[in-house]
């Protein structure tokens, strides 16, 4: 997954430069568009400062929401329902050995297809592993 959203970076990190080498960029001024923007000045309307637009209380989809005032509930104080060891038991792990396969030589033989690793001698002697 890295390595597929490392390359998709890369590409398009490639192609962002290639679009801006393509860049002509002449000239250092900025030029202007014939048709000039022009605000006109801003009016009050009536409908801004009228009370029944703006007066929410009236309104019933602005409905307020009120908190009720926290209570204690039985299930809140249920020492059964609270009680974490009731369910669960101790599970017993047995200790870890070291089994032949592990320190067998041709499990571990991985001279043909990684030429740069090599096997030493301490990685096949037992009193290593215990």
């Amino acid at each position: 997954m890295k390595t597929t959203v490392k390359q998709l970076t890369t590409a398009t990190f490639i192609a962002l430069f290639l679009i801006a080498i393509g860049v002509q960029a002449q000239g250092t001024t900025t030029k202007h568009s014939v048709y000039k923007a022009t605000e006109t000045s801003l009016q009050l309307e009536e409908w801004m400062t009228d009370e029944t637009v703006w007066n929410t209380s009236d309104m019933e989809f602005f409905a307020l929401e009120t908190e009720t005032t926290p209570e204690v509930e039985a299930w809140m104080t249920d020492n059964k329902i609270w009680e974490v060891n009731s369910d669960f038991c101790n599970e017993q792990e047995s200790a870890m050995k070291v089994e032949n396969w592990m320190t067998d030589l041709e499990t571990w033989d991985v001279h043909e297809t990684h030429a740069h690793h090599e096997l030493h001698a301490w990685m096949s002697v037992r009193k290593h592993w215990k």
